[in-house]
């Protein structure tokens, strides 16, 4: 008895494997490579092995008064996220120069104001970045990305280290 099953099961596993290969071995690229472009941008119809032109392949059906084949789109067409490679000589020299990456940028102000600090000696800022305050004065580095150029009565001036950038930081009344 468990013979019969295994061979079975074997039978099974064999014609299953047998289906999933059969359209290795019958190639339907024929009828995709029959239908090349024409330099005029005509297509190419698909002739039978007699010669003869059959309108109704690949979606093409006569025309209802003229007798012309009216093009049909092909809904089961062989599609690929593969980039076609270019023609050669097809591409023009423009296309193919690289452009030059953007210029990076600096990210927005990750700082809050929450207030100033005047004592007569030294003006101070309250800067407030996610839970951590800073409190800084014109010239002083934060976080080794952020040093505070300037600072007057509307707007703080903060350069962008990594890339030398300067930015502002309104900071009227009404922050």
């Amino acid at each position: 008895m468990e013979r019969r099953r295994l061979l079975g099961w074997l039978a099974f596993l064999g014609g299953a494997g047998l289906l999933a290969l059969l359209p290795e071995f019958f190639p339907q690229e024929e009828e995709l490579l029959a239908l090349e472009a024409r330099p005029g941008g005509a297509v190419a119809k698909p002739e039978t092995r007699s010669g003869e032109v059959r309108p109704e392949a690949h979606g093409v059906r006569g025309g209802p008064a003229s007798g012309t084949p009216v093009p049909q789109a092909d809904l089961f067409a062989a599609r690929s996220w593969r980039a076609s490679r270019p023609a050669s000589g097809s591409a023009s020299p423009s296309a193919l120069v690289a452009r030059p990456p953007a210029a990076p940028v600096a990210p927005p102000l990750p700082f809050e104001f929450v207030g100033r600090l005047d004592d007569s000696v030294r003006l101070r800022v309250f800067l407030l970045q996610g839970d951590r305050l800073h409190t800084v004065e014109a010239g002083e580095v934060i976080d080794g990305t952020y040093r505070l150029e300037r600072i007057a009565d509307d707007e703080l001036t903060l350069v962008y280290l990594p890339l030398n950038q300067t930015q502002s930081l309104s900071v009227g009344d009404n922050p």
